[in-house]
């Protein structure tokens, strides 16, 4: 059987319409050497969409810090440690990196570069800890001072060089990039991680800005937590349920709905505070709603309409922040500090999660274009 089988397979591929045209001779040996082109290029955005979007990130969490309730002592330096296969073999001829960490870059004017450390460089330790361990290295950081002076050791080529980092104090929610191309965003509760789509889609500084601003928000003011808050009330429930109806209930629609509580709320905040933490930082906050309404073209189907109960219209939303401008402005040209208020006129406290009673609609949920909240 598995004779006939084989045979009736032969006979169908022998059957099958060819191309006519000769075509060109391609040995094995370019077509790899196209291969590594090709990775030495995406190396080359990626290592790029990266500076640029610490670059921003840094304005914001150095600038804005004072409404993050997590801070750290920052260096604005990237370390990067060699990846597997291809890409490491092309981040390796590119930058220099290894299997032990080492500089990738440094940001203009960041104390990494100011106090005199290179791409490039090998790094040995950091506050006395040594590179290979990196959370210890995190958690120390995280403890430091405001003006801490951070020894760093690098081995530059033969040489083992030592450097005394003078260390600002920075919003602790680190950024990175994921390789997607949907237009998207999130936020996790301890880093902000921004898609290729989205990097792509943000045409200036000011716009990329936003998005990052929006996410540092949600973790500033602590909304995953309270979602999972909300979510593990409703498991009891659900298991409650179960137990009182001996397990003809099995479901979790109590848990998924209460994950779901205030949805709408978190993402006005967030984007109530993050246009604050814009404008602390410098940034311009007059067009932020032209990014948005941009974004909104990109997914129609939301423009008139909610279509879930964490997507409610852009039209809505746009009108929200708009409000949300015109009220920065006022502040500004009142001499009045850039705080954002609750609705009883109170400032925000950072990293305190909304009541029912105090989220404040403002603004709705930012949509990608694949149709998913920016969260």
């Amino acid at each position: 059987m598995r004779f006939f089988l084989t045979l009736f397979a032969v006979l169908l591929v022998a059957g099958c319409a060819a191309p006519t045209t000769q075509r060109v001779a391609v040995t094995d040996r370019q077509a790899a050497d196209e291969a590594r082109k090709q990775m030495e290029i995406f190396a080359e955005d990626y290592v790029g969409e990266l500076k640029r979007a610490r670059k921003v990130h840094w304005e914001l969490a150095t600038k804005a810090v004072a409404l993050c309730p997590r801070k750290a002592a920052n260096l604005g330096v990237e370390f990067g440690t060699k990846p597997k296969g291809e890409l490491g073999v092309a981040m390796e001829r590119l930058y220099g990196v290894a299997d032990e960490p080492s500089v990738l870059f440094l940001l203009d004017g960041g104390p990494a570069q100011l106090a005199g450390l290179r791409p490039r460089d090998r790094l040995i330790s950091v506050a006395g800890i040594t590179a290979k361990d990196t959370k210890a290295i995190a958690d120390k950081l995280h403890g430091a001072p405001s003006d801490a002076s951070v020894p760093v050791v690098v081995r530059r080529g033969s040489q083992t060089l030592s450097y005394a980092v003078n260390a600002v104090s920075a919003c602790d929610y680190p950024i990175g990039i994921d390789l997607q191309q949907v237009v998207n965003a999130y936020a996790d509760g301890d880093r902000i991680m921004v898609t290729r789509g989205m990097m792509n889609f943000a045409r200036t500084d000011e716009e990329l800005a936003l998005v990052i601003a929006h996410e540092m928000a949600h973790n500033t003011m602590r909304h995953i937590d309270a979602k999972r808050q909300n979510a593990a009330g409703g498991l009891v429930a659900d298991i409650a349920l179960a137990i009182l109806t001996r397990g003809a209930y099995r479901q979790s629609a109590i848990s998924n709905a209460a994950g779901q509580a205030y949805s709408q709320e978190f993402e006005a905040e967030a984007d109530y505070v993050g246009l604050y933490m814009l404008a602390r930082t410098g940034y311009m906050i007059d067009d932020a709603p032209k990014f948005w309404r941009r974004m909104a073209a990109a997914n129609p189907a939301a423009i008139t309409g909610s279509h879930s109960a964490t997507h409610p219209s852009t039209s809505y939303r746009m009108v929200a922040l708009d409000a949300a401008v015109k009220e920065i402005q006022g502040k500004r040209a009142g001499g009045v500090a850039l705080l954002p208020e609750k609705k009883d006129g109170k400032e925000v406290a950072p990293g305190t999660p909304p009541t029912a009673k105090e989220g404040t609609p403002r603004a709705t949920c930012f949509v990608g274009s694949d149709g998913k909240c920016l969260r």
